[in-house]
């Protein structure tokens, strides 16, 4: 019986902190901290005013995280989870301050962007809202995640993942995009307000259509304004909007003086308050959630459910899942036949793992590639493959690296008669191990879309077997597929190439 219990670390390298948990992380899913270190930094603040990060704080962060790795080993941690979010993501010079802080300190710190910070904080969410007292999921929830550098925004209803958007308006950074505007005007807020409305106003029909009854907020600052009015992690929507109309009419020193808080928070304050506002005004709730969500506290959950594997990993999956339907269904895809072709490309990743070798998480590559493989007819059917890589590698789809929508978007490039070649940019671009993935799950999609090419759902079964260097594809119909069985065979190359194995194609019966 393996080990039911480790001890895990969690380094979030933060736009206004360096920070770093240590925690006991549990076969059951239970986390217990054991260590909780904070300490700022003026990462964010050099990247968003000069769009580089400075010697002075690259020699601070270098300090600290040094600190952090010697704890590291006192603990022998073994399992630990290090990454930097939108302070250093959009730094000119961010990778020659990785490899220094690499140097260092001997850390591998990942630069992860929105979609994977937001699926991190919704795995804490997750792990905390287990208490039907405090939030019902059965009624539609918006969550409001406010970071330095943007605001993600999602709504569950029925306990699944509808809705998900991301809006470069983070607190930290409307503070340093507006910075020339505050000696201008005697309403500053009012126009901090216009600028965030004007930034929501494509979400706001999304929103008001669902009516949400719930308003969940996460982030640091969020919570920096919630526990100075509450000590029960919500705030009264009447109360809140005092809260607002007073802070509209402050200075940040005033604020600073009035809630005793350091200036760096002062200055975040504001630009909270306004964007919790316009967020409120969109639901119907009567009070605002605040959680005590973390990106760190995510980051264990992450190590606690791929370290044990628990029931938490597959609630994970389907949030993913359910945010790339969604995505679908904006670009007008045709569910049913997404779902057809989804069904069939996964049945021949499986039934042909023993050829393949690839993993789950190559497999998820492959279902999220099925379900979007259609969406460039959004643009235009002629090269619509084309339209979709394009599509997809702007897609903030939660829980993937750049690397990895890179993965999916060429995937999706080359479902159809087109063959992976060094002469092609995007693909010459990956590394070798990348484009044989790549090329495998491609082959598993081409061979899927032709299957299901009327668009009619006729196979009912495919079953796969290998004899020899023979590998036969087995239909189940409920009607004719000589228009499959035709087309299949017209895309069977590069199954062969990827494969080595010569394929064919009967039908039961």
């Amino acid at each position: 019986m393996g080990k039911s219990f480790e001890i895990g670390a969690a380094i979030d390298v933060g736009s206004k902190y360096l920070q770093m948990t240590l925690a006991e992380i549990t076969s059951q899913g239970k986390i217990t901290v054991l260590e909780d270190l904070v300490q700022p930094t003026n990462i964010g603040r050099d990247t968003f005013s000069g769009g580089r990060i400075e010697r002075e704080t690259v020699q601070n962060t270098a300090g600290v995280l040094r600190g952090f790795t010697q704890l590291l080993k006192d603990y022998r941690v073994k399992h630990y989870k290090a990454v930097a979010t939108s302070g250093f993501r959009e730094a000119a010079n961010r990778d020659y301050v990785l490899e220094q802080l690499r140097l260092k300190t001997k850390l591998d710190v990942e630069v992860i962007n929105s979609a994977q910070e937001r699926f991190f904080m919704y795995k804490d969410l997750r792990y905390y809202l287990t208490d039907p007292a405090l939030i019902s999921f059965d009624e539609s929830t918006l969550i409001v995640n406010i970071a330095s550098g943007g605001v993600e925004s999602s709504i569950y209803n029925k306990g699944n993942l509808k809705i998900t958007e991301y809006i470069k308006i983070g607190s930290l950074r409307l503070r340093e995009t507006l910075a020339g505007l505050e000696t201008k005007t005697v309403d500053f807020s009012g126009v901090m307000k216009e600028f965030i409305e004007s930034k929501l106003y494509l979400l706001n029909s999304t929103i008001y259509d669902e009516k949400p009854a719930n308003l969940v907020v996460l982030g640091g600052e969020a919570r920096s304004v919630i526990d100075i009015f509450s000590k029960d992690n919500f705030i009264e929507t009447d109360a809140f909007e005092e809260v607002y109309e007073k802070a509209r009419r402050m200075s940040d020193k005033q604020i600073a003086r009035m809630y005793n808080l350091p200036r760096n928070l002062a200055e975040t304050f504001l630009p909270t308050v306004i964007i919790l506002y316009c967020f409120l005004k969109m639901t119907k709730a009567k009070r605002i959630l605040a959680p005590v969500i973390t990106l760190k506290h995510g980051l264990l959950c992450e190590l606690t459910d791929q370290t044990f594997d628990t029931p938490h990993k597959q609630e994970s999956l389907d949030d993913i899942i359910n945010s790339v339907w969604y995505i679908a269904k904006k670009f007008g895809a045709d569910k049913k036949h997404a779902l057809q072709v989804e069904s069939l490309a996964l049945a021949i990743f499986d039934q042909t793992w023993s050829l393949h070798r690839l993993g789950e998480r190559e497999r998820l590559y492959l279902q999220v590639a099925a379900i979007l493989h259609a969406i460039g007819y959004f643009v235009d059917s002629a090269n619509h493959h084309i339209h979709a890589y394009d599509i997809i590698r702007t897609q903030n789809i939660m829980g993937f690296s750049d690397r990895e929508l890179n993965l999916i978007a060429n995937i999706v490039r080359y479902h159809v008669q087109d063959t992976p070649s060094q002469y092609h940019a995007n693909y010459a671009e990956l590394s070798v191990p990348d484009q044989i993935i790549v090329s495998k799950l491609a082959a598993f999609l081409r061979l899927a879309e032709c299957l299901d090419v009327s668009h009619l759902k006729k196979v009912t079964e495919l079953s796969i077997s290998k004899n020899g260097d023979q590998l036969s594809f087995c239909l189940s119909a409920r009607e004719d597929t000589l228009l499959e069985e035709w087309y299949f065979l017209k895309n069977i190359r590069l199954l062969e190439e990827v494969t080595g194995m010569r394929v064919v194609i009967k039908r039961k019966g």
